[in-house]
């Protein structure tokens, strides 16, 4: 069997600190389709005049469709952190009808959800009821609702957020896959290779040392990311899994650390696209 990648995206993180425009070029120039952006970043945009139309077109223009908005978490009847600072909280307090205004003006197919309630503040079943509510909503807008787990928060691992998938068993409920997550919150790799591949939205790639740097909190650590196959996680292992379970799905390298912000359009694109192309050659799996 021919191992293979179904899709590729630029995630937003490793674009922060580009303008708009260079943000789409290095989308091009990385060979990625697709990108996603923050509701917050096009809501700016918005301010400043644009509108959705004139978004979606000049990405068109450069050949590259947005087709994830990242993140959404307001969905849930709980949603505020308690460790992370107001600053982000106000960035990320999209709400549900402004996320999917902008979805479907942008025509975006795919959004993350994030579950930024604090661990045990809700149950399983109150948190499998709001997200099976989320994908009907999100089903009216054509979207995909790509649930995230994160080790700071509510859903800290692979088996939290894949039962919540699972049980709510919406066409469109599928799981975000987070290299770095799944190394932080020391996620079982066995449950990786039980989960269909089409039940994957996206497959997130970065790097760093098994265990938290002395001194250094996971909250700190996960700014503090590398580029794939520049630390010890297993992403070969990973990437193996997925491709046999043909969950290729939207993979992209994401970095979130301060080694981007000196770094130019085309270092990031060349970034993004080497060090997965890398990856995937390693496990054996065709681009």
């Amino acid at each position: 069997m021919t191992l293979c990648v179904n899709s590729y995206t630029m995630n937003y993180s490793n674009v922060v600190h580009l303008p708009f425009a260079e943000k789409l070029r290095a989308t091009r120039l990385a060979g990625c389709p697709t990108m996603s952006l923050m509701p917050a970043d096009i809501q700016a945009m918005e301010r400043s005049g644009r509108t959705l139309a004139d978004i979606k077109a000049q990405a068109e223009d450069q050949g590259v469709r947005i087709d994830r908005m990242d993140p959404l978490n307001t969905w849930s009847r709980r949603w505020v952190s308690d460790n992370m600072p107001d600053a982000y909280t106000l960035k990320t307090a999209t709400t549900a009808h402004e996320f999917f205004r902008i979805c479907e003006g942008l025509g975006c197919t795919h959004a993350s959800l994030n579950a930024m309630f604090p661990l045990s503040s809700m149950s399983h079943e109150e948190i499998t009821e709001d997200y099976i509510a989320t994908c009907k909503h999100g089903a009216e807008h054509g979207v995909n609702i790509d649930l995230e787990f994160v080790p700071l928060w509510g859903l800290p691992s692979l088996e939290t957020a894949w039962n919540v998938v699972r049980d709510a068993d919406q066409k469109n409920g599928l799981l975000c896959y987070d290299i770095w997550h799944h190394v932080r919150s020391q996620s079982d790799i066995e449950t990786l290779k039980t989960i269909p591949g089409h039940k994957i939205g996206c497959v997130q790639l970065s790097d760093g040392p098994l265990e938290l740097p002395p001194g250094q909190t996971v909250v700190d650590n996960c700014y503090d990311r590398k580029w794939p196959g520049d630390g010890d996680f297993p992403n070969v292992d990973v990437v193996r899994i997925l491709a046999e379970n043909n969950g290729l799905n939207e993979i992209g390298a994401e970095i979130f650390s301060p080694i981007l912000e000196g770094m130019t359009t085309d270092e990031v694109a060349e970034k993004c696209k080497t060090t997965v192309e890398d990856i995937l050659r390693v496990a054996g799996v065709a681009r």
